[in-house]
């Protein structure tokens, strides 16, 4: 298959598995997550509607995780989501972007790691790279490029450490509500 056929392929693929994670079933929701998307999904994590996946494949939710409504997950360089994190409503998290040096803009891929018992907050942005460490906080609307350290609060553009989080915050999050249609 010539390369622009394969690529509107594609394209067509990642429409239909957007619009079919819009489903307001969660069971149905986690199928297509898993098995037309072939991501890992762990136990008892929860996909809210209207998830945006960038490609088929490289996204790993750990167990107990909810992703909120409107939220980018970008696989193209390997995403890794911890056990028992939030990621608040319309969360974008990059692992692909353009080399701002190359002559040609090259395209670049850099793995995404978000550690167990982070909390992502409404509007965050987290660039390709980024390491968040377990328990950290990533404050509304923060840009967040690199390291966050465990336990730390970071906000703002770029994000800068505002405080910290005793490590027993967050032991686990409460049971979603899971309504047939929601």
């Amino acid at each position: 298959m010539p390369d622009l056929a394969r690529e509107r392929a594609l394209d067509a693929y990642l429409v239909m598995l957007n619009m079919l994670l819009r489903v307001p079933i969660h069971r149905f929701r986690e199928l297509v997550f898993r098995a037309a998307a072939v991501n890992h999904l762990g136990a008892d994590a929860t996909l809210e509607r209207a998830i945006r996946l960038t490609t088929k494949g490289g996204v790993t939710v750990g167990a107990g995780t909810i992703v909120n409504r409107d939220t980018t997950l970008d696989g193209r360089g390997v995403l890794t989501i911890g056990a028992s994190v939030n990621i608040s409503p319309e969360v974008t998290i990059l692992t692909a972007d353009h080399d701002p040096q190359s002559p040609r803009f090259a395209y670049r891929v850099r793995p995404t790691v978000i550690g167990d018992r982070a909390w992502i907050s409404t509007r965050a942005l987290l660039l390709p790279g980024t390491t968040i460490g377990e328990g950290a906080i990533v404050a509304a609307g923060a840009v967040v490029h690199g390291e966050v350290a465990p336990w730390t609060i970071v906000a703002g553009n770029p994000a800068a450490v505002i405080g910290h989080r005793s490590p027993q915050a967050q032991a686990a999050l409460n049971a979603p509500y899971r309504r047939f249609w929601h």
